[in-house]
């Protein structure tokens, strides 16, 4: 499959396909949890996990949950081993889904359509596969000098530093090729909607057929639900506990 010259692998069956159920249906990503993070953005992915498991609400993470390029993956599940185990556990039990991300790449699954009722199909990936940016030699020069020289504490700033600029200087210009790609995507496997991440700015309009979760920050974790024929951004701060 190409979406606009990017290859993107073609799922198999267990990757493509996840009947819904009566519930609801919620999508995280950009977690970026690692050795390196803070404990707030644990304590909000712990209690994220603790309130889904306590509901019985079907859960995809959608890629970059663990900082996988400034450290070996296993290292950086390491530093959160509550979040690890929660993760597994639920995965075991059937009630969540792990999706991969640019900055977790070996996770298995890279896709998944969600047949969700009231809404219909739902695409959910990461985004990274139709970055035009991730796929350029630059691209692959920076994952591959952060994956080298990551636990430096200048080579990680420098990488921020250059992801900031970036973002700066043509961000309209990136966000938009990265929406039209993904919802070519969303056209190519016959879906109503598409859920992405990557970017870090959530988004959720009518009639549109890309939506983003958006990501965990300092002092939030944001996420979309799907219930009952109904799609919404949500947020859970630390402070509150509310979602």
């Amino acid at each position: 499959m190409h979406v606009n010259g990017a290859p993107i692998a073609d799922p198999g069956p267990d990757q493509y396909q996840w009947a819904g159920g009566s519930g609801r249906t919620l999508v995280a990503s950009d977690w970026h949890l690692g050795s390196f993070s803070s404990s707030v953005g644990e304590q909000l992915a712990q209690r994220f996990l603790e309130c889904a498991r306590e509901t019985g609400d079907r859960v995809v993470l959608n890629g970059d949950i663990f900082e996988g390029l400034f450290e070996p993956a296993e290292q950086a599940e390491a530093a959160h081993p509550v979040v690890r185990d929660m993760i597994a556990e639920m995965a075991t039990r059937g009630q969540l889904l792990r999706l991969a991300g640019n900055h977790d790449p070996d996770v298995d699954r890279s896709l998944v359509i969600v047949d969700q009722p009231k809404i219909g199909r739902v695409l959910i990936s990461h985004g990274h596969a139709v970055d035009s940016l991730h796929h350029s030699r630059l691209g692959h020069a920076g994952d591959a000098i952060s994956r080298r020289m990551g636990h430096v504490a200048v080579v990680r700033g420098a990488a921020r530093f250059a992801e900031r600029a970036a973002k700066a200087i043509a961000g309209v210009a990136i966000e938009h090729v990265f929406q039209v790609r993904c919802r070519a995507l969303v056209t190519q496997s016959k879906c109503v909607v598409g859920i992405f991440g990557h970017i870090h700015r959530r988004y959720l309009a009518p009639g549109d057929a890309y939506a983003n979760a958006g990501y965990l920050s300092r002092t939030r974790l944001e996420y979309l639900v799907l219930s009952d024929g109904v799609m919404k951004l949500a947020q859970l701060e630390l402070e509150t506990g509310n979602s």
